[in-house]
């Protein structure tokens, strides 16, 4: 009797596996960080979909993804404000950052722009050819973007995509040389960042939003159009896929 109950349960073992693999959905997790550019904040001040959005419709459909975390999303956010958020354990929408940085399989980071931006709109003098004060503010964003991925890898080891910053200064024949040497500078900060942190890939996207007016239509307002957000969504992918 025994023999004969090992022998029905052997047979079912693949009858069960294949009950088991069509009916379980493993849960993976897009966690989004990040300022505006991450929200879909549109050059006319409405929202629209990002490249958070055009991102997770690639990861559902080519990697199984089944859930998106944009909780940790806002205008002007800071490098040091999610440092914080990580320190603090403050809890948005019942989950804190330590959280959903755990559940995380894959993380998106676009920060930096309020801390490089809002000193040039500030004071002009930076884009003088001579002046190089901006590198040094250049060199202290750096430091403090390693202190989060050190931060956040206290946590997981998850995969994490930083998205580089493209100009949104206009571009004068007296600048030209200067904004050049700007972002030349950020790319091989943000490469160094990259070889030395585990899991950090460099989503670089000064090139090409350069000279694509398309992308930015609105010369008074920072951000990109749908072709714009697509575009970046399509750098991380290129990343992921290689």
């Amino acid at each position: 009797m025994k023999k004969k109950k090992l022998v029905i349960f052997f047979l079912m073992l693949p009858l069960l596996y294949l009950i088991y693999k069509f009916n379980f959905h493993e849960v993976k997790t897009y966690l989004s960080l990040g300022d505006d550019l991450a929200k879909g904040h549109t050059p006319f001040d409405t929202y629209n979909s990002s490249y958070t959005d055009y991102l997770f419709d690639y990861l559902k459909t080519e990697k199984n993804y089944t859930t998106l975390n944009n909780t940790f999303i806002e205008e002007d956010l800071r490098i040091n404000d999610l440092i914080t958020l990580i320190k603090t354990n403050e809890i948005k929408n019942g989950v804190t950052l330590p959280q959903a940085l755990k559940e995380a399989n894959l993380i998106t980071l676009s920060i930096g722009s309020e801390e490089l931006f809002s000193k040039i709109r500030s004071n002009e003098e930076l884009l003088n050819t001579k002046n190089d004060r901006i590198f040094s503010y250049i060199d202290d964003m750096m430091i403090e973007l390693n202190n989060l991925i050190n931060e956040i890898h206290k946590i997981t080891a998850s995969p994490i995509y930083i998205i580089g910053l493209y100009n949104i200064v206009e571009v004068t024949k007296e600048n030209d040389i200067k904004i050049g040497s700007i972002f030349n500078y950020l790319d091989i900060k943000y490469k160094s960042l990259e070889q030395k942190n585990k899991n950090i890939y460099y989503v670089p996207i000064y090139e090409g939003f350069k000279n694509k007016p398309y992308y930015l239509p609105n010369k008074t307002n920072a951000f990109p159009s749908l072709e714009g957000y697509n575009y970046i969504a399509n750098q991380i992918i290129e990343k992921i896929e290689s």
